[in-house]
């Protein structure tokens, strides 16, 4: 087995070539330290619960010493003057540093576009991996490191998940730590785990929380007898053919490993305007939070996120009341269609990767925005796909608190689990 030092070099080899543009900025004289001490660490049997694992960080999360940006040009020259408490964390359980992750501008979006250019697709060159934690996906997913951390406000963690093929888990809110995040909105933020194998997302999110990894109850470890929502009516959220496919094979494997699955009509949320109302908020708070700054240095924000800010400025209270209402209705009409159900399994997004030359998709949160606004947990895991196909991701969702549940079901559920 090679040395975590060893694996480390060859990451940060591969990192500092970045052609996909996935790395924001790498930290290669503190990972190699790291990695030595994990090195002597282990010889000595003392290896802790993430011992010389590999980690890539978005770049909204403060590590102490590093630059604390959040993809915002005006914050370019910031650097953190602390570690986050999920870094601390990271840290105390092993794990090794290798660097920030490229994001959308502010986390505000899901293109999968930073400030620096484009992040491509390890699997097409000038295809979106999503966002806003499109640099941690394409990290993974390119095997530049063992494991990620992520945001999540509307989908941040589970978009590029599911369009690079991997795995991302948004925890029940509250449940991890936001100390050190720079803020969308903290209402709907979250801090999470990626993983190229659903497997990891349980003792990373342990590990997160500060708690010791335990096993998985065992009634979480089968399908047989489950009682499950699968959606109806996916073709009024525009999801394409390849999605609606692997959405399919999903909903069949459920059925033959004996689940007992229930219909969901998706049309009864109009998710497009509940995704809109939560959008709106989060553009309200972020021109709330950026006012002074914008004034002192408007050529810190493109003109993307200039518009999106005047647009939050210019939100009365009134607005903001109507959008809070329309997430409680539909918080209330999600919780009335599910009542009864272990989980709900739905795709994670419309659509599949893009061309960056091409207009970004406005409906590729319409389904991860439904863990947002009725503040649950949510994993993506893979679809089974064509060969040489686009990845596709599965969500799963479960009631608040029901995270072990999520992250059981996202492991029978992924493409290639023999326990399906």
């Amino acid at each position: 087995m090679s040395s975590v030092s060893a694996r480390c070099r060859a990451a940060l080899d591969a990192a500092q070539r970045n052609t996909l543009n996935a790395w924001r900025w790498l930290d290669a004289e503190g990972a190699l330290q790291a990695a030595a001490e994990s090195d002597a660490r282990l010889a000595r049997g003392a290896g802790r619960a993430l011992e010389g694992q590999l980690f890539a960080i978005k770049a909204n999360i403060a590590v102490n010493g590093w630059p604390h940006d959040g993809g915002l040009r005006a914050r370019r020259s910031l650097r953190a003057s602390r570690d986050a408490t999920v870094i601390g964390r990271l840290r105390d359980a092993g794990a090794v540093l290798l660097g920030l992750t490229q994001m959308d501008e502010g986390a505000l979006g899901a293109t999968g576009y930073s400030i620096d250019g484009p992040i491509h697709h390890p699997l097409r060159e000038g295809w979106s991996v999503g966002g806003s934690s499109g640099g941690s996906a394409a990290a993974l997913a390119a095997g530049h490191c063992d494991a990620a951390l992520g945001t999540d406000t509307i989908g941040s963690i589970r978009i590029p998940a599911s369009l690079c093929g991997i795995s991302g888990l948004k925890p029940t809110p509250g449940l991890v730590s936001l100390e050190g995040v720079l803020p969308l909105d903290a209402r709907f933020d979250h801090v999470g785990p990626m993983s190229r194998d659903p497997a990891a997302l349980w003792p990373l999110l342990c590990c997160l929380r500060g708690l010791p990894i335990t096993a998985l109850p065992i009634r979480e470890n089968s399908l047989g007898g489950r009682t499950l929502g699968v959606f109806e009516g996916l073709d009024s959220l525009e999801c394409t053919p390849a999605v609606l496919e692997a959405y399919s094979k999903s909903i069949t494997r459920l059925r033959e490993s004996g689940a007992v699955l229930r219909s969901i009509d998706v049309r009864t949320f109009d998710l497009p305007r509940v995704r809109r109302a939560v959008f709106s908020l989060c553009e309200r708070t972020l021109a709330l939070e950026h006012a002074t700054q914008r004034a002192a240095d408007p050529k810190g924000y493109s003109p993307a996120m200039q518009s999106m800010l005047d647009y939050g400025a210019r939100l009365t209270e009134a607005d903001c009341l109507r959008f809070e209402q329309r997430i409680a209705d539909f918080r209330e009409a999600w919780d009335a269609s599910t009542a009864g159900l272990e989980a709900c399994i739905t795709p994670i997004s419309p659509v599949t990767s893009v061309p960056h030359a091409s207009p970004p998709p406005t409906n590729i949160a319409d389904l991860t925005v439904i863990a947002t606004a009725a503040g649950c947990p949510a994993a993506s895991v893979p679809c089974e796909v064509a060969e040489g196909a686009l990845p596709v991701g599965l969500q799963i969702l479960a009631p608040a608190g029901q995270d072990a549940r999520v992250c059981s079901l996202g492991m029978r559920l992924a493409a290639g689990s023999s326990e399906a």
